[in-house]
């Protein structure tokens, strides 16, 4: 068991904390490429504690910079997105992708001193349909991960952003946690109405497996594993990788390429990021199986849809037939908020302004 100075050391990911700084070494998911348009209207993100903006410029560009303008504070969110950058709204101060001035729209050409101010911006790339930002201090930023996935073409890549409404390490814990597939997900199964050859047969069967854990210079491999036969074993292997991603063993390495990040919004919230490719699964078994059994009951932005554990755990390409088979009742739903361009920072009454 952590203590609570521990705790704290772990959850808080603001700028000067450990766990803060240790991500910021890192490039973070932190929007979809398709939210963004030339010129159009500006995006609010919210990543480590930071409240930021991402834009496009006219040049197709990804800007992500501070809400703020460092002229008088006003938030830069509610600027103009024209002509090459973003301009503030309240004295026409006008910034690049970069967070350079380029106009002072309010101060007469004589008295002109852009080159002197800069907005705080981070260094953005896009890959695999998603915009990555780098927040860390280092003048060279490290390569992206080296994921399988995101060598995959992007129109063959499924990309879900999900908002979980507590701290990064409360929902990946939880997500690297193989025993309690068992109870949770199929703690209803009765062993007989599994046939032997099924992987969850083993699973249902024996509902507390062994571990082997491997430490990597990327993060922890690790497996579950249980007698399937007198001379056979069943096993689940899964990764955690640095700082926040995980493989989960969700179907054969070989059709199930995949990565699945648990990205810190603030100390309270994480945004669930999974990327999977679709094609050799099927695009339209990974589309139903990704959007779930949707709940009738909607109210405004917010989607009721199962949790992501339950939609994700099990193999893509057969969870209709897996439901059918198993019985699958049902279950308590997650909420899901839909990405929104204005999607907004905390509200206010969450520890935040």
């Amino acid at each position: 068991m952590t203590t609570a100075i521990e705790g704290r050391e772990l959850t808080q990911i603001g700028p000067g904390t450990v766990m803060g700084g240790l991500m910021r070494q890192y490039w973070i998911p932190a929007a979809q490429s398709s939210e963004l348009v030339r010129d159009g209207a500006p995006l609010r993100l919210m990543l480590l504690g930071e409240k930021l903006i991402a834009f496009r410029d006219s040049a197709g560009r990804v800007g992500v910079m501070d809400h703020r303008c460092p002229h008088r504070c006003a938030s830069l969110f509610l600027g103009r997105n024209e002509e090459g950058g973003i301009r503030c709204i309240y004295h026409g101060w006008k910034f690049d992708v970069s967070g350079n001035c380029v106009d002072m729209a309010s101060v007469p050409p004589h008295q002109d001193f852009k080159h002197k101010v800069k907005a705080r911006a981070y260094r953005a790339v896009e890959r695999a349909g998603i915009v990555w930002v780098y927040m860390g201090s280092s003048a060279t930023a490290p390569p992206l991960p080296a994921f399988e996935i995101l060598d995959v073409p992007d129109d063959e890549i499924n990309i879900t952003f999900i908002q979980r409404e507590c701290n990064y390490l409360q929902a990946l814990e939880g997500e690297i946690d193989t025993s309690h597939f068992g109870f949770l997900h199929a703690g209803h199964v009765d062993p007989d109405d599994v046939p032997e050859d099924d992987p969850v047969h083993h699973t249902v069967t024996n509902r507390a497996p062994e571990y082997h854990i491997a430490d990597t210079a990327w993060g922890t491999q690790y497996a579950a594993y249980r007698a399937a036969s007198p001379d056979s074993t069943y096993w689940r292997f899964a990764n955690f990788l640095f700082p926040f991603w995980s493989q989960a063993p969700n179907g054969e390495f070989g059709s199930h390429v995949h990565a699945r990040a648990w990205v810190p919004l603030d100390d309270g919230h994480t945004m669930f990021c999974f990327l999977l490719e679709a094609r050799r699964i099927g695009a339209d078994a990974a589309a139903a199986c990704l959007q779930g059994r949707q709940a009738d009951r909607r109210h405004g932005t917010r989607q009721q849809v199962p949790a992501e554990h339950d939609r994700l755990a099990r193999p893509l390409a057969a969870c209709g037939e897996l439901q059918q088979r198993l019985g699958d009742g049902p279950r308590r739903p997650a909420q899901r908020r839909d990405l929104q361009r204005d999607r907004r920072h905390p509200p206010p009454g969450s520890g935040h302004h």
